[in-house]
């Protein structure tokens, strides 16, 4: 009785934590062709800008298109002026990361994304880059 009792139990628990286990992909958000909106905050979470992110080609782990701004909350925030509206980028899937370059004609004076994959957006930093340095950073999110 104890035998068949503790062989009952040990199959059910089985099947609950097989149960109970994901069975769904965790892969995360799902960057394509489209349309998409993005946030970028400053280093202390206050929103410097929302705006609206084309994605017009993907091919292969390269991306671009155009962006524009919604809603520009600072105005006078460094790096504003070298963003342009057009961009391009790489998508890393193996490692869940995504980098974007808002001013590809220009090396000297670019702000960059660079963003980790996560379950329903894109999250990262972005950094002013100069030919002196940085010259500014904060947070920047993607979404549907």
């Amino acid at each position: 009785m104890t035998k068949c009792f503790l062989f009952i139990y040990f199959i059910s628990t089985m099947i609950t934590g097989y149960g109970c286990s994901s069975s769904y992909d965790e892969s995360g958000f799902t960057l394509g062709v489209g349309n998409y909106k993005f946030t970028m905050t400053d280093s202390t979470g206050n929103k410097l800008a929302e705006g609206k992110l084309v994605i017009k080609t993907y091919k292969n782990a390269d991306i671009s298109g155009i962006y524009e701004f919604t809603n520009i909350f600072q105005s006078d925030f460094r790096g504003l002026s070298a963003m342009d509206g057009d961009f391009s980028g790489t998508v890393n899937k193996a490692e869940k990361r995504v980098f974007i370059n808002t001013n590809p004609r220009i090396a000297d004076s670019n702000v960059f994304w660079n963003m980790d994959i996560k379950k329903s957006s894109l999250y990262g930093d972005w950094v002013y880059s100069m030919f002196r340095g940085t010259g500014n950073k904060g947070k920047v999110k993607i979404f549907k």
